[in-house]
């Protein structure tokens, strides 16, 4: 009877080693999951002065798997003038007002050693826009300056926001691509017409018409 119990304890011993050597090998005795990266929701986002916006901040870890860690986080705002942000919250606060709009920034989320950006406009409503190009006549492969100019609400006076402004282009075989107001026609569109618009903060310009000579 002693040997039974003596082999019961040697057996319980044993079993006991068994599933903690399984347990290290399943996440070493079951150890939290280690951060790797943090991304910010949404990515961009736009706003009229006054209102919020609510960040969020996503954790992926080693396991693979994901959590929200935006109360975790760390949030900055890169410029206060224009919008501010709940250290641990991620709700931001864009400004009453807007010196030189449309004002930008840069918000950051940072969680231990990994961070990630998000970028906010805060924008006030466009009444107008106007687009004026260098030339509506452009000879094919010449290059072509587009200038865009806003008023905001509140405002009267009109402001240049031709590096702020989202183009807009018909035909792409004629003019591929704007970048800061300045495009080249392409070189096979002789005889060819494209009408190009600009848009910014729910505003849209009317659309001007190029042709190719």
């Amino acid at each position: 009877m002693p040997g039974f119990k003596k082999k019961l304890r040697l057996l319980a011993a044993f079993t006991a080693l068994f599933m903690l050597a399984l347990a290290a090998g399943c996440r070493g005795f079951f150890v939290n999951p280690t951060l790797q990266s943090v991304a910010v929701t949404p990515s961009t986002g736009s706003v009229t002065p006054g209102a919020n916006i609510q960040m969020t901040a996503t954790g992926t870890f080693d396991d693979g798997s994901t959590s929200n860690v935006t109360s975790k986080s760390t949030w900055q705002s890169s410029d206060t003038t224009v919008a501010t942000i709940g250290t641990k919250t991620g709700l931001v606060q864009a400004a009453t007002s807007i010196a030189s709009p449309p004002g930008i920034t840069t918000i950051t989320a940072t969680d231990g050693a990994f961070s990630n950006t998000a970028t906010v406009t805060v924008c006030p409503t466009v009444t107008s826009i106007t687009v004026t190009p260098s030339t509506t006549s452009p000879a094919a492969g010449a290059q072509i300056t587009f200038a865009a100019k806003a008023v905001f609400s509140g405002s009267g006076t009109s402001q240049d926001v031709t590096n702020q402004v989202t183009w807009t282009i018909s035909d792409t075989a004629v003019i591929p691509s704007i970048s800061s107001g300045i495009a080249t026609v392409s070189s096979t569109a002789t005889g060819l017409s494209t009408t190009v618009s600009a848009s910014l903060c729910g505003g849209t310009s009317p659309a001007v018409t190029i042709t190719v000579q």
